[in-house]
């Protein structure tokens, strides 16, 4: 079944049942989106993390100069 026949077929069902499906196509772009984004964003944001401790402990060591 290709692409065209599955939008033929979507816009035969009634609302409820395209509503069904909407949601059944969100569940599987939100497993995507966690399964491969998800994790770089993860990855990303920890290593944000440590340049920010390293700047607060910098600041700490100049601050305790003065």
């Amino acid at each position: 079944m290709g692409l065209e026949e599955i939008k033929t077929a979507v816009r035969e069902l009634t609302p409820e049942d395209r509503r069904k499906v909407a949601l059944f196509v969100l569940e599987l772009e939100k497993e995507h989106v966690q399964k491969t984004v998800g994790p770089k964003i993860a990855e990303e944001l920890e290593s944000f993390s440590k340049v920010v401790q390293e700047g607060i402990e910098k600041l700490k060591g100049f601050v305790n100069k003065t």
